[in-house]
């Protein structure tokens, strides 16, 4: 700190500035590339929020149009496959920005947008992973319960279970008879 009695003493530096551009840059040139650059940057940060946003949108889209299709009483494989399917567009949609130029591992042609498509990709199938268990859950316990009631009900009517009986070895010996009997009368 500087007291009213102090001069400061200037310093200089000795330096050189290298450009590697041919031509000069004028003032208004160079005010003009600043503004680029921040419409770029601003640009960028517009295209993580869409990427945010796009994802938000389709795990709802996935959270609600399983979530109405388990009120509407649909179970098994139809839910599953409705959770997948914005985790399939998102991975495709993924895959367009990698570039094959003449050689076996691709590039990247936007990796900004490639890595906002990972991530929402990613965010969509651990969404759907906690769907497609919830389904199969959903599932299990109406089976069990199907199984539990029809027992219970057996019991109130007093119907007997059904003896166990060779029906399946009678009927898979009259399959292979009829078989031969067929190459039999082919051969007259």
């Amino acid at each position: 700190m500087l007291t009213n009695n102090q001069k400061q003493t200037p310093i200089y530096f000795d330096a050189e500035i290298v450009d590697e551009r041919i031509q000069s840059v004028d003032g208004e040139q160079y005010d003009s590339e600043q503004v680029q650059q921040a419409i770029s940057e601003t640009d960028s940060s517009i295209t993580i929020i869409r990427g945010i946003s796009q994802g938000a949108f389709l795990a709802g889209f996935q959270i609600t149009s399983t979530q109405y299709l388990y009120l509407a009483g649909s179970v098994g494989l139809f839910p599953a496959v409705i959770a997948g399917l914005p985790v399939g567009a998102s991975f495709a949609a993924t895959l367009c920005y990698l570039r094959f130029h003449n050689s076996i591992i691709p590039q990247i042609s936007n990796r900004q947008k490639f890595g906002i498509g990972v991530i929402r990709s990613a965010t969509l199938a651990a969404s759907s992973w906690k769907l497609t268990g919830d389904a199969q859950d959903m599932d299990k316990i109406a089976r069990n319960s199907f199984s539990t009631v029809t027992e219970q009900v057996k019991v109130y009517e007093g119907i007997e279970k059904p003896k166990e009986t060779n029906y399946g070895l009678f009927l898979g010996l009259a399959v292979v008879v009829s078989v031969v009997l067929f190459f039999y009368w082919r051969k007259k």
